[in-house]
């Protein structure tokens, strides 16, 4: 006669769970590895094109070409800066063109976007403090007279420190949907992850099937959409050697932009073009409000005033025009 067997004791519910969590993490971790991998190869087979094979108007400012887009030769100078977005001045050539040939409209692509030279390391020419000096001396290069700078988003930040530190060269100052204080965006969150920065970028940012959605965000709700014209500049301009490792760069280094608390001190007058459906908010033209009391402010019913409501930008360009 044998003994009877205990009954297998059930597994406690604590530990299956934490089989189960374990599985989908390393599932998890085996996914973003292979992403990761098949990305890589992808951006090393589609950014082949050589700055020095296209056709550019460059400034050399300590050892970077920056490319200038000179749009008319008026008589006051306007610079326009565009925001952190990697085809650069093309989404500031419809703005340019509505400004009128009364102006000298010149569209400056920021170092590492557009056709300008791409700085895949961090480090401090992606910052707004030296980025400031390469577009003064661009201005101080192609200008007798001072101009007025236009910024929109993060060309908002340089705009004004350029204005801040070379007074001399700056007539007015305009700041189009401009936060200083903004967090960045959960896919620019991803672009600072180690390893897998530069992917994060190019899949959001730059080549990837997500791009557009980031750079045309309000497309589906009646906001701006490009058309096929620039859809095929932007597809060019994310095919140059570097260009996803130069903006993941950018994402990765500190911004310091100092002109965000000095903006009392800029001599210039200043506007603000608040796009009142988009992503600045109130507190973003407080902010510069608070800084520079006597800012002039211009409200815009669109989601990005300088792609959807050039007139109230130009209304703004008058104001702190002498």
């Amino acid at each position: 006669m044998t003994g009877l067997r205990e009954p297998p004791k059930e597994e406690q519910p604590s530990r299956a769970v934490l089989r189960v969590f374990t599985l989908v993490l390393l599932a998890g971790i085996a996914g973003v590895v292979i992403y990761s991998a098949v990305i890589n190869q992808r951006i090393g087979v589609t950014e082949t094109l050589r700055l020095v094979d296209l056709e550019r108007n460059v400034v050399e400012v300590e050892g970077i070409a920056l490319n200038l887009y000179e749009d008319s030769q008026g008589q006051s100078g306007v610079v326009l800066l565009h925001d952190d977005e990697a085809s650069g001045s093309l989404l500031t050539a419809d703005l340019s063109t509505a400004i009128g040939d009364e102006y000298r409209r010149v569209r400056i692509d920021l170092p590492g976007f557009g056709l300008s030279d791409r700085m895949p390391e961090t480090g401090p020419g992606h910052t707004v403090t030296e980025m400031a000096d390469r577009v003064a001396e661009a201005i101080r290069q192609n200008f007798i007279q001072p101009v007025v700078i236009l910024g929109v988003g993060f060309g908002g930040e340089v705009a004004a420190e350029v204005a801040l530190v070379y007074p001399d060269l700056i007539a007015g100052v305009v700041l189009v949907d401009t936060d200083f204080e903004a967090s960045p965006t959960l896919q620019e969150s991803f672009a600072l992850l180690p390893g897998v920065g530069t992917v994060a970028t190019y899949t959001w940012e730059t080549g990837g099937r997500l791009s557009e959605p980031a750079w045309a965000p309000y497309c589906d709700e009646g906001g701006w959409c490009p058309s096929v014209v620039q859809r095929d500049i932007r597809a060019t301009l994310v095919r140059i050697q570097g260009t996803s490792q130069s903006l993941n760069a950018f994402r990765r280094t500190p911004t310091a932009a100092l002109a965000g608390s000095n903006l009392g001190d800029i001599p210039a007058l200043i506007a603000y073009v608040r796009s009142a459906r988009g992503a600045a908010a109130t507190g973003a033209v407080e902010f510069v409000r608070v800084q520079a009391s006597d800012v002039l402010v211009f409200e815009s019913d669109s989601f990005q005033a300088h792609l959807e409501d050039p007139a109230t930008v130009i209304q703004a360009i008058e104001a702190v025009t002498p």
